[in-house]
C-alpha cells in the first residue's frame, strides 16, 4: 500500500530533526499512568523487543528501571534507528541493539526468544493484514507467560476523522495527504483480537496535553 510506505518517509523526515541528548541525571518520563504501567512491565521482563521503536525512547525508559538484561529495537525508519543507535552509544545503553527492519526481520527470529514486547502506536497505524501478521509473529517469539506493553491512540469515530480532514481508505484505514495515519478500531474490537492469545492484565486510559481523547494502554500476558 503506497500510503503505508509513505508513512515511513514521513517519519524519516520527523526523526531527521531529532537532536542527540545527554541523558545523564535525567529521569525519563512520559505520563504518570504510562510510566507506572511501563514499570510493571519492566519488573516482569528481562529480554525485551520494542517493535516500531522509532527513536528508542520507550526502550531507553524501560532500561532505566534496571531490570532489563537485553533489549532490541526494530523500526522501518532507518533515520529513527540511526538516531537510536547514536543515543544508545552516547548514553551507555550497552545492553540495547537497534536495527532497521519490518515483519521479514521478525520472521527470522527464533521462537520464544523474548519475554517482553513493546508495541507503541504500531498496530493502529498499520494495514489490517500487516497488523495481524505482526501480532502472529510477535506472539511466536514471545515466551509463554511473557508480557506485551501495548499502546494505542485514542478512538475517534469515522465522522470525527472525516471532519478532521482524514480520508477513509476502507477497512478502517484513514490517510492524511496520502499518508496512512490510522487503523481505527474501537477498544472492544481490539480486545476481541488480543484475547485469542493473551490475558488482559490491565487496561488503562490516559490523556496527553497535546492530543484530544484518551490514549489506550494494555498490559497483556501470553496464555
Amino acid at each position: 500500500m503506497e500510503q503505508y510506505d509513505a508513512s515511513t518517509q514521513l517519519w524519516n523526515q520527523v526523526y531527521s530533526e531529532c537532536k542527540l541528548v545527554d541523558l545523564s541525571g535525567e529521569k525519563l518520563e512520559v505520563e504518570p499512568t504510562f510510566d507506572a504501567c511501563l514499570k510493571v512491565f519492566a519488573q516482569n521482563t528481562r529480554r525485551v523487543l520494542d517493535y516500531g521503536c522509532g527513536t528508542g525512547d520507550i526502550l531507553f525508559q524501560c532500561a532505566d528501571f534496571n531490570y532489563l538484561t537485553y533489549g532490541m529495537g526494530i523500526d522501518r525508519s532507518e533515520v529513527g534507528i540511526h538516531y537510536a543507535q547514536k543515543m544508545a552509544y552516547l548514553n551507555h545503553y550497552h545492553q540495547l541493539d537497534f536495527v532497521t527492519g519490518d515483519i521479514d526481520y521478525l520472521k527470522q527470529m527464533d521462537d520464544e526468544c523474548f519475554d517482553g514486547i513493546i508495541l507503541s502506536n504500531v498496530l493502529d497505524v498499520t494495514p489490517k493484514d500487516i497488523a495481524r501478521t505482526i501480532i502472529t509473529e510477535l506472539t511466536r517469539i514471545l515466551k509463554p507467560g511473557g508480557y506485551v506493553f501495548l499502546k494505542l491512540n485514542p478512538y475517534i469515530s469515522q465522522d470525527e476523522l472525516i471532519q478532521l480532514g482524514l480520508t477513509p481508505l476502507g477497512d478502517n484505514l484513514y490517510a492524511e495527504d496520502n499518508v496512512l495515519r490510522l487503523h481505527e478500531l474501537d477498544t472492544p474490537s481490539w480486545c476481541h483480537i488480543l484475547e485469542n492469545s493473551y490475558n488482559i492484565e490491565r487496561y488503562l486510559e490516559f490523556p496527553y496535553p497535546w492530543q484530544e481523547g484518551m490514549n489506550r494502554l494494555f498490559l497483556l500476558k501470553k496464555k
